[in-house]
């Protein structure tokens, strides 16, 4: 009869009245007074994990259109064989070429491209360099407005007439030294009514449940409702960081300007005419996730590229003849019509296969990071 008991009363939900209250006659006002979502925690609190999936899925569904495989390239300089600094240039030569290609793409067909959209902006984004960093600044908008829905229906489900946003309240009960009032929201003691047939008659009986269930639930509520504050005060954070940082002309250039010690103009030209948003985007995630070192190697690579690409020279200083190089050891190059080059170390010039070396970037070392 017990074992009966327990598996229907907790089958057939249980009603709650307040200890000082009568039970109520009426068996409409009982049910008016049901608990039945107890046994049904579990699948809310797996669909609440679910939806934080959804704005990953999204992210690896539009950003795989850009060409820009981020995800790829933050393996490739997380790597801890990167820690060698043979493998850390080749590293640095594929990022580096990746991301030129990439951005190349986006300047010359993204304009050509009529396919429809998702959004309006994601297309603008391709033609103006910023499809990646657009997507990921909507992504984290997803990110916030998910968490805001699920902090606002925890919320509005939690609340009492005297505790209407309830996590803060339990908070301020603990620090003053005294337990929360027992709210009915996850009650330990609940009354449950079910009918026996016995000798053709049916007789209806009351009896008193303990859900022991339901002080683990509170604690997991409470704690979930506490999460979901921090958790969407730091994603609005970060969001308006990533905002500013990519929409912002000089927040762009002081980004790069970290990984190069060059003239404010030139910095200014590579980064609006070469990196644009997704390439700037790029180098901040490298510089987060590998460090400042790794980023800076792939900054100096790509103005490399951006350099021998727009014909102009590297340092100040110009060079007239770009196939005369002078080197950091003081040693001349000279290029011939064959495609040879000749070294000189002295006075004497003497014929060598090896292509002549580009010039030095100045780049900054990690302390200059401080």
């Amino acid at each position: 009869m017990e074992q009966y008991t327990e598996n229907y009363c907790w089958v057939q939900n249980t009603y709650w009245v307040p200890f000082q209250d009568l039970i109520p006659h009426r068996l409409d006002d009982r049910e008016r007074r049901q608990i039945g979502y107890y046994q049904w925690v579990p699948f809310v609190l797996a669909v609440a994990a679910l939806t934080f999936h959804i704005p990953s899925s999204v992210w690896r569904m539009l950003a795989g259109q850009s060409g820009l495989n981020a995800g790829l390239v933050l393996q490739l300089v997380c790597g801890e064989q990167n820690v060698d600094p043979v493998v850390r240039d080749k590293t640095v030569d594929i990022v580096a070429r990746h991301i030129d290609d990439a951005l190349m793409y986006q300047r010359e067909h993204g304009a050509r491209r009529n396919s429809v959209y998702i959004f309006a902006v994601v297309k603008l984004g391709k033609f103006y360099g910023a499809y990646v960093s657009s997507v990921y600044i909507f992504i984290k908008a997803l990110h916030l407005a998910n968490v805001i829905l699920q902090f606002m229906l925890l919320n509005s489900f939690l609340q009492t007439s005297d505790y209407p946003m309830f996590g803060a309240h339990v908070l301020y009960d603990l620090f003053m030294g005294r337990e929360w009032r027992d709210s009915g929201k996850f009650p330990r003691v609940t009354l449950c009514d079910f009918e026996i047939r016995v000798l053709g008659n049916v007789h209806r009986h009351t009896v008193q449940c303990v859900l022991v269930i339901n002080m683990l639930t509170e604690k997991i509520f409470i704690f979930l409702w506490l999460w979901l504050t921090v958790l969407a005060i730091v994603t609005a954070l970060n969001l308006l960081f990533w905002f500013i940082a990519l929409v912002s002309n000089t927040c762009r250039e002081n980004i790069v300007s970290k990984h190069l010690d060059i003239q404010s103009d030139q910095i200014s030209r590579f980064v609006h005419r070469f990196l644009r948003a997704d390439g700037v985007f790029l180098l901040q995630m490298i510089a987060s996730h590998s460090g400042n070192l790794m980023a800076a190697k792939v900054t100096e690579q790509l103005w490399m590229i951006f350099v021998r690409r727009s014909g102009k020279p590297v340092c100040d200083d110009k060079i007239e003849d770009r196939g005369s190089e002078r080197s950091a050891n003081g040693n001349d190059w000279e290029s011939h019509d064959d495609g040879k080059t000749s070294l000189k170390r002295g006075d004497s010039w003497h014929e060598t296969s090896l292509p002549p070396p580009m010039p030095s970037l100045p780049i900054r070392t990690r302390t200059d990071y401080v």
